[in-house]
């Protein structure tokens, strides 16, 4: 099996769920009053999600430059899975999650992700 059609669905999930995720933590950082705690957040997101988006972006670097076979996918799926994971994880410092909230957060990934891999004829 092709390594692209593993990494492809994995990179377009992992970008649409780093996407509510993100709008989720905005959503909380704009609603936070005290400023100490807002970059606090930031910092905290700049820490988990920094090293594997600037990883990507070597790697989207390198790539181009070397002239290398399928890397923007890999690169892709770097970027997001770092959003995805920093998002998650400053939600989840923030509050306890709600197994609800997840679900309706992945559900809405899953048919966003679904629906785009078959307007792309991958599905």
């Amino acid at each position: 099996m092709d390594l692209f059609a593993l990494i492809l669905p994995l990179a377009v999930f992992l970008s649409f769920y780093a996407i509510l995720t993100g709008l989720s933590w905005l959503r909380r950082l704009v609603g936070e009053k005290m400023a100490a705690r807002r970059k606090g957040m930031i910092l905290n997101l700049a820490r988990r999600a920094v090293p594997p988006a600037v990883a990507g972006l070597i790697l989207l670097v390198a790539g181009g430059t070397l002239g290398l076979f399928d890397y923007v996918p890999l690169a892709t799926l770097l970027i997001a899975g770092g959003f995805a994971f920093g998002f998650h994880k400053g939600l989840s410092d923030l509050h306890s999650p709600n197994w609800r909230e997840l679900a309706l957060r992945g559900a809405i990934t899953l048919a966003l992700t679904l629906f785009i891999l078959w307007q792309l004829g991958v599905v």
